[in-house]
């Protein structure tokens, strides 16, 4: 799966600068990798070799952790289980935050006409859209589970 980099300038969006820390790969000496796609025209975006794809793989490694622990996958002797569901920062809670994320981005895209501002909340929406339902079928199953149904 490719990644997208929203928000970037000029520069970023046609890799000749970084993603991360926007360093000129054109004037400077820097190795860059590729790290993932510009959403505006699917062009390929890079990053600076060290630290920065570091950084850019370590948020990636910490969002598949939260996704696992949304989903309730994780194998980390059940630390996941003693957080309770229905609190503040509990699955529940994210549910909701997830949901308010979603009525933002309707009414957003009930009121732009830009091409690429319409992308970014069709892709803002599919993030939270499936994470919602997975947090929302893993309340559920918690709630079954503690005889709550």
């Amino acid at each position: 799966m490719e990644r997208y980099f929203w928000h970037l300038n000029t520069r970023q969006a046609d890799g000749m600068a970084c993603v991360v820390c926007n360093a000129d790969f054109l004037n400077t000496k820097i190795t860059s990798v590729p790290v993932g796609r510009s959403p505006a025209d699917e062009s390929q975006v890079f990053a600076c070799k060290d630290p920065c794809a570091a950084v850019i793989a370590d948020e990636a490694d910490r969002m598949a952790r939260e996704m696992r622990a949304a989903a309730g996958t994780d194998d980390e002797g059940g630390a996941d289980r003693d957080d309770p569901v229905f609190s503040v920062d509990g699955h529940f809670g994210s549910l909701l935050r997830d949901l308010r994320t979603l009525a933002g981005t309707e009414a957003l895209l009930a009121t732009s006409d830009d091409i690429p501002t319409i992308r970014f909340l069709l892709g803002l929406t599919a993030r939270h859209a499936e994470t919602a339902m997975m947090r929302a079928r893993l309340v559920l199953a918690r709630t079954k589970e503690n005889g709550q149904e």
